[in-house]
């Protein structure tokens, strides 16, 4: 069935066209006077008006045109509404706006009609034209709004379809990663106390039935958490709602089937509703009861570790100290030995010295990975540190006829440190440049004070190293592949013992080379104390007067080591005791000024003697020093509990046995 045909109507569309601009005006008074209608808000006048063009373009179009249909004027109504309705108007408004337009055009094709009496006759069908022109508009705009909220609401379902897909996808890797990494997922409603359990890891953890369901807060506490650790759990989890942050707690559960322990890590963190309040707590829970008995099993090897380093440090220190004692021996009885006898006793020496540094430097190893060393730090002079560690090497700088160069300044250079330690430093820094050097070379110390600190650089003409290996020149156990196939002496141990010692001290230490064949150079630099140094000593003062002889009592299982001491002691009255029932009995029938006593002894311990001669009237003053093998800060601190003044390691150096008795004869008035 074909569309009625309607039309046309030239003269009525030159009219409206002349009439377009008291048209508009009409239809603005009309529309702002409408209190349905809002647009200012959306478009200003100017606006308005210029999207009137087109709509007059379409009715003067439609009456010009012979043939017009409906299915035409749907087709040419799209844009007004489409336009109107993409910026924000409701279906109403453009309804009244619209007809509003309308009453305006129909009121000029009234007046156009007045003025036209011949052609009053079509003045029906002009009307209805134009009438249905803006029903086709009206429809038109509905139908796309009606389309345009479709495709809205369909790109909206989409959004969310993907956003819901994204969240499922992440909460399965979030599941997929906990699982794997043996995370039990909770959550405590903190007003209701309900719990919920996210994944099935939190009763295995538990050992809490599913059929039962998951354990509140409070029940969670009461059922699994073990006595002695529930409290400060609760206390924790108390203080973290209190005052916000995240949870971490490991404690002790006793799973509820079989109970038994599990030691448990938690994380969490509260979750607060817009008003402030506590609303949940989520969390995961870990079993790391394996890690736990892992990390134990770790730290009770690296206590047999260290008993075992401890014991074979004893054991090896014992015999050194009667050969070092019989090196002493040989130089004090004759002065005037074969050169023969006098090298043996040197080497002698020397190679007791180097065994006792090789043995000290594996101790502190192990001790510094533990955490062992404590400092004792006093201000002095640090030139002292760097003339000790000369004479320490210079018997084996002498034996590989090496010139060992020293550069210090003239001023003292203050440093708050461990003396003893310090002095180990560039003692093994010098050590390794010997080491690695030729035979009849220099090495040269270069002492500077730069602002606030100074700085050491022990330098070598040596072999030299490669860049590829200055990285790791201060690991422990690295020693450095000698390019001319040579072994090199040593453990590996003495450059990481001086990074680790510089560290405790607030310094840095680096290495540097040029290469192969080129040496090598150590840098130390420590900061600088401002305080004046208490009781420092020039380190060549001679020392004092022999003190009056004393009544000396050693005490050791090993014979060796105690008669060859005694006889180093020929000054004073010596006596022996080797074993602890022995040493009480001499103490008393020789009333001891001093008493030299071994720690491992055999029966009653050097610890247990120093207690008892400690509580005998003869010997409840004298002066107790013990000698042992084991020298560790634990050592040291239960000679002092036990009553000693002083701890010596064994194989202890003569000439300071010697100067800590005539200290201790003078200090104490024997």
């Amino acid at each position: 069935m074909k569309s009625p045909q309607i039309g046309p109507f030239p003269g009525l569309a030159a009219y409206l066209e002349g009439k377009r601009g008291l048209i508009t005006r009409r239809w603005l008074r009309a529309v702002r006077s409408d209190p349905a209608i809002e647009p200012a808000g959306r478009l200003t006048t100017g606006q308005l008006v210029d999207h009137l063009p087109s709509l007059y373009e379409e009715i003067c179009s439609v009456l010009r045109t012979e043939q017009m249909t409906l299915a035409r004027l749907y087709s040419d109504a799209r844009k007004h509404g489409r336009d109107r309705w993409m910026r924000g108007y409701q279906l109403d408004e453009l309804f009244r706006e619209l007809d509003q337009f309308q009453r305006c055009v129909q009121r000029a094709t009234r007046e156009f009609f007045a003025n036209t009496p011949a052609l009053r006759s079509a003045q029906a069908a002009a009307h209805q034209l134009i009438e249905d022109l803006f029903s086709a508009t009206i429809l038109t705009a509905i139908r796309q709004m009606i389309d345009e909220q479709d495709r809205r609401i369909s790109a909206t379902i989409e959004e969310r379809d993907r956003a819901l897909a994204a969240q499922q996808k992440s909460e399965e890797r979030l599941r997929m990663a906990a699982s794997a990494a043996g995370l039990g997922i909770f959550e405590w409603n903190v007003p209701t106390r309900v719990g919920i359990w996210e994944n099935k890891r939190m009763y295995e953890i538990t050992g809490q039935p599913e059929s039962r369901g998951p354990l509140s807060c409070k029940a969670f506490v009461r059922e699994l958490c073990h006595p002695d650790d529930a409290q400060a759990l609760i206390m924790h989890y108390t203080e973290t709602m209190q005052h916000g942050g995240d949870f971490h707690s490991v404690f002790r559960i006793l799973r509820i089937y079989d109970r038994a322990p599990r030691v448990v890590e938690m994380h969490g963190r509260f979750r607060s509703e817009p008003d402030g309040s506590i609303r949940s707590f989520i969390g995961t829970l870990t079993d790391i009861t394996r890690r736990t008995v892992a990390e134990e099993s770790l730290r009770e090897t690296n206590r047999r570790k260290d008993a075992f380093l401890a014991t074979l440090a004893h054991e090896l220190r014992n015999p050194l100290a009667p050969i070092r004692n019989a090196a002493q021996i040989l130089r004090q009885v004759r002065t005037d030995m074969p050169p023969e006898v006098e090298w043996a006793r040197v080497t002698v020496e020397r190679q007791c010295a180097h065994l006792t540094r090789l043995i000290d430097d594996l101790m502190d190893v192990s001790r510094i990975s533990c955490g062992k060393i404590r400092l004792q730090r006093e201000v002095f002079d640090f030139r002292a540190a760097v003339q000790g560690a000369v004479e320490i090497n210079l018997p084996i700088a002498n034996e590989h006829r090496d010139r060992i160069n020293v550069n210090i300044p003239g001023e003292p250079v203050l440093v708050n440190g461990d003396r003893t330690r310090l002095t180990q430093v560039v003692s093994n820094l010098l050590d390794n440049a010997i080491k690695y050097s030729d035979e009849d070379t220099e090495i040269t110390i270069d002492a500077t004070v730069h602002d606030d600190q100074v700085q050491i650089v022990v330098s070598d003409k040596g072999i030299g190293i490669p860049a590829s290996q200055l990285d790791r020149m201060f690991e422990a156990y690295v020693q450095l592949a000698s390019p001319d196939g040579r072994w090199r002496s040593g453990l590996g141990i003495g450059l990481s013992v001086v990074q680790n010692l510089v560290d405790m001290h607030g310094g840095s230490v680096a290495a540097a080379s040029d290469g192969l064949g080129s040496g090598s150079r150590f840098t130390v630099t420590l900061p600088i104390a401002r305080a004046p140094a208490i009781g420092t000593t020039d380190p060549t003062e001679p020392a004092g007067q022999q003190t009056r002889r004393l009544r000396v009592l050693v005490v050791d299982d090993n014979r060796d080591a105690a008669e060859s001491l005694a006889m180093i002691l020929h000054d004073h009255e010596v006596q022996c005791a080797f074993d602890g029932e022995a040493a009480l009995t001499v103490a008393q029938e020789f009333h001891a000024d001093v008493v030299i006593l071994d720690i491992g002894l055999p029966g009653i311990s050097g610890y247990e003697l120093a207690r008892r001669l400690r509580a005998l009237p003869r010997t409840a003053n004298a002066v107790l020093i013990a000698l042992s093998g084991f020298g560790a800060p634990e050592d040291l601190a239960r000679s002092r509990e036990a009553g000693c003044e002083q701890h010596f390691v064994k194989p202890v150096n003569p000439e300071t046995l010697i100067d800590f008795l005539r200290d201790s004869a003078a200090r104490r008035d024997l």
